[in-house]
């Protein structure tokens, strides 16, 4: 077993092989060397009650110790116990090999530099010394270091699994999946039972999309340990990506029973369930993922969307808000907001929405419209106008687009414009500007003109563009407008 990430289990090991090379030993005294046996001729005489000596320091009680705090991740229990240890067996190279692998696993980043400068130096041919320098580089985010290291352990060993493994990732990462596979087969080869090497190599068959052969390399995997979260996350991906939802589901439940603190497979298992009818649990998987990472983005995104689908308009809202706390550069987020607030009629807050849409698109001459009619319908006629007349200075002064923007400036010209417009090929651009003409209309002339440009841009058919949302809403509020 081997772990990339810092779970102590390469510590866990390394304690093994230690238990391992000191064996068991008998006790120094036996009760029979130390005690006279009672006899019915004459009884044993009682000593003395004395306070039980507290039992010596074994290697192999230590050892025992120490893994029991690891498995129970106690990374400050686990560093006390070298604490404890004679003097004369701190000093051993083992053991000081030993509290650097503790080290790298509780994370201590600092003493574990310290001490693996000190064995490299003493030891520059060790290569669990050298694995361990390779595994601090990559907590320090040090690419180059980290794979400096990794080669020089291949170079002393080329069949060191753990270092091939690491290969391999950094390999896939690039994209060298040729190269990569090679890495992982041969770390498989030296060790079988590496599973990270396993589950690289399953990551290689997805992504070249040889999906049955992941699907196989995964079933090999979490047969060696089914108690890795990660396998199940990752054979669920497969099957999902195979079409098969309900095992993608079972496994996706499996990994979150093994380890529900993995923000990654809660997002995963909210995306499996979207397409089935327990759609109200997904809402409850990316709120567990938001639990886990408030601070991450892709969560609040499909629980925006999704919450929007069921009719939770509040519940969006704030899911997109956070989006854009959280990760302002997609634009996408503030886009979906504003339209929320502009159905809400909240003009004020679409038009904030729009604004920091177009700071990270400033191209778009959508969000620069929808800026605009929201800042028209908040009553700041003069400060939209302003705007836009800015705006248009950006265009192509040729093209529609600009004739259309520059309506909202001098309010003029509207049969020009619609000529233009309805001459544009692209069908779905010829309906996002007719919506806007429709805008046009709705705040500055005609109501009833409004209403039959509402309906042309509904009459595409074509859901796949905000503005048809919108043009919707507009013909429900001109309906009741119409009713009262």
């Amino acid at each position: 077993m081997k772990r990339n990430a810092f779970g102590g289990s390469t510590a866990l090991v390394a304690i093994s092989l230690l238990i391992a090379s000191c064996g068991s030993t008998p006790p120094a005294n036996s009760p029979s060397d130390t005690a006279p046996a009672a006899t019915a001729e004459k009884p044993a005489q009682e000593e003395p009650t004395t306070p039980p000596e507290a039992p010596k320091w074994t290697s192999v009680s230590f050892a025992e110790s120490l893994a029991a705090k690891l498995r129970a991740r106690d990374f400050g229990g686990a560093l006390a116990l070298f604490d404890s240890m004679p003097a004369g067996e701190a000093e051993k190279p083992e053991m000081k090999k030993l509290l650097l692998s503790v080290l790298v696993s509780s994370g201590d980043l600092a003493g574990a530099k310290e001490l693996q400068a000190e064995l490299e130096a003493a030891f520059p041919e060790d290569t669990d010394v050298l694995y361990a320098g390779a595994m601090i580089a990559t907590a320090a985010n040090d690419s180059s270091k980290r794979l400096t290291y990794l080669n020089r352990v291949v170079k002393i060993d080329p069949n060191n699994s753990p270092a091939l493994t690491d290969l391999g990732i950094d390999l896939a990462r690039r994209k060298n999946y040729p190269l990569a596979k090679t890495n992982f087969l041969k770390a498989m080869a030296s060790d079988p039972d590496n599973v990270d090497a396993i589950l690289g190599l399953s990551r290689v068959y997805y992504m070249t999309n040889e999906l049955d052969k992941a699907r196989d390399t995964l079933n090999l995997a979490i047969g060696k340990e089914p108690g890795y979260s990660s396998l199940w996350a990752e054979r669920a991906r497969v099957e999902s990506e195979l079409g098969d939802q309900p095992s993608a589901i079972a496994d996706i439940e499996k990994a979150n029973e093994i380890d529900p603190t993995v923000y990654g497979q809660w997002v995963d298992y909210g995306n499996y369930l979207l397409p089935t009818s327990r759609r109200a649990e997904a809402v409850d998987a990316f709120g567990k993922a938001i639990g886990l990472g408030p601070d991450q983005y892709l969560a609040y995104i499909y629980r925006a969307g999704l919450r929007d689908e069921l009719g939770d308009v509040d519940g969006a809202i704030s899911d997109y808000r956070n989006v854009i706390r959280v990760y302002p550069q997609y634009y996408y987020a503030a886009e979906g907001l504003g339209i929320l607030l502009w159905g809400k009629g909240d003009y004020e807050g679409a038009g904030e929405a729009f604004s920091s849409a177009l700071k990270y698109n400033p191209k778009s001459a959508y969000y620069a419209l929808m800026y605009t009619v929201s800042r028209y319908r908040a009553g700041h006629d003069a400060e939209s106008k302003a705007f836009m007349a800015k705006f248009i200075t950006t265009l192509d002064r040729n093209t529609t687009e600009y004739f259309l923007c520059r309506l909202f400036v001098d309010r003029s010209g509207d049969a020009d414009v619609i000529n233009r417009i309805m001459k544009e090929k692209n069908a779905t651009t010829r309906s996002r500007f007719l919506f806007y003409t429709a805008v046009y209309f709705d705040l500055f002339a005609n109501k009833a003109v409004a209403q039959k440009y509402y309906v042309e841009v509904l009459s595409a058919n074509n859901p796949g563009f905000f503005e048809y949302r919108l043009s919707k809403w507009a013909l429900d509020a001109l309906g009741e407008s119409e009713q009262g």
